[in-house]
């Protein structure tokens, strides 16, 4: 019961403080609503259409099988080309508006494209080596678009080169069967960033809440007051994690609000696995908010510990965006890091995002963690507060 009465103390101690509930509680949702507004636009599939010039200097049957493809490629609501047929030679004007971005891409099919492609497959039927055809595509370095257009084309090319020798000679088919054994929806950044928001929210109450406010205590002597009080060490500790426990249930409520009822995301909150994810963070962020108030002399170094922690933990941690071939020093950090194994099992047992990690390893590393950090923060407080 003491423990009880006393977490319902030091959570009613909390709640008085109206920066404690905007930061704790409003800047989570805040950034949670600035993170998708930015973002989800970055992940949605939409259609592009490519500025393409065909300038056609021949007549003939393979050059007008081109032309044909590329026409088809530019009509109705599924085309990927906007083209433009010119039946004369490249002109200087055209490359300039390449050049200027007014358009993406020039193909060009040179004046005896046909003889050429004839004599190439004929010769090649006689097992002689002769000159392949020719088609010259011009593109816009460090263009995306132009850089993409050419891609397709170019495999558009390799397909069509089959297609020619089909009409020289015959060409054996090979008959492919497919079958759908599945499907998956696209990448959902709402879905993505709202189990990384909550990491999120019980990070910034777990280590900066816990962390500067036990300071303020110590610094105030105010653990001092605790000797006169029945209570252990291990009981002060257990009524202040219950106290944000409580704390940690509204922010979570908060953010599935949000998530599931303004952006619809399709997690569920009520899953096992979702539930042992976030009372596994809960423990590891608390445990590491009581280390950092344990080692601080006072408030502001705990402020300065924790604002230098927060930043790497959860930018390298995978809570905003997947962390990969990122360099090896930087990759120290990500593997040592527990944020990154909370995020990545709560995504992986949620069906958001494969996990590069063991399903044991997003437990047992977050699980270490929290054993380390609270055996180094009870020694301490039990030396230096509670003796």
């Amino acid at each position: 019961m003491n423990i009880l009465r006393n977490s319902i103390y030091f959570f009613k101690s909390a709640i008085r403080e109206k920066a404690f509930i905007f930061w704790f509680i409003a800047f989570p949702i805040i950034l949670m609503v600035m993170l998708i507004t930015i973002f989800s636009s970055m992940t949605r599939v939409e259609r592009i259409n490519f500025d393409v010039y065909l300038v056609k200097q021949e007549s003939g049957e393979f050059s007008t099988m081109i032309s044909e493809v590329f026409k088809k490629l530019s009509q109705g609501e599924e085309k990927i080309f906007n083209l433009k047929l010119m039946e004369r030679a490249l002109s200087e004007k055209l490359l300039e508006e390449l050049k200027k971005g007014k358009t993406h891409l020039i193909i060009e099919i040179p004046e005896g494209f046909d003889t050429v492609v004839f004599s190439y497959f004929t010769f090649k039927m006689l097992g002689v080596e002769s000159t392949p055809p020719l088609v010259k595509i011009y593109t816009l370095k460090y263009n995306v678009s132009s850089e993409s257009a050419s891609m397709i084309v170019k495999n558009i090319f390799d397909r069509m080169n089959l297609e020619f020798a089909r009409k020289i000679r015959r060409v054996n088919e090979y008959q492919v069967k497919t079958e759908i054994v599945g499907s998956k929806t696209g990448f959902s950044y709402v879905d993505f960033i709202y189990p990384g928001i909550v990491i999120v929210s019980i990070f910034f109450a777990g280590l900066m809440g816990i962390g500067q406010e036990l300071s303020w205590y110590r610094e105030g002597k105010i653990l001092k007051r605790f000797q006169l009080a029945p209570i252990s060490t291990l009981q002060f500790f257990l009524s202040y994690f219950f106290a944000r426990f409580y704390f940690f249930i509204i922010q979570i409520l908060a953010i599935t609000f949000v998530g599931k009822v303004i952006y619809k995301s399709t997690v569920n909150p009520l899953s096992l696995y979702f539930i042992f994810y976030v009372l596994l963070t809960m423990f590891v962020l608390s445990s590491l908010g009581f280390f950092v108030s344990s080692v601080s002399k006072n408030t502001n170094s705990a402020s300065v510990i924790a604002q230098i922690i927060q930043f790497p933990l959860q930018f390298l941690g995978g809570i905003y965006f997947p962390v990969f071939d990122v360099p090896w020093i930087i990759r120290w950090i990500v593997i040592i890091n527990p944020i990154t194994y909370l995020a990545a099992g709560i995504r992986d047992t949620l069906g958001i995002m494969p996990s590069p990690y063991p399903l044991y390893l997003t437990i047992l590393i977050p699980s270490l963690y929290t054993v380390i950090f609270l055996f180094i923060a009870l020694k301490k407080y039990k030396v230096a507060e509670f003796s």
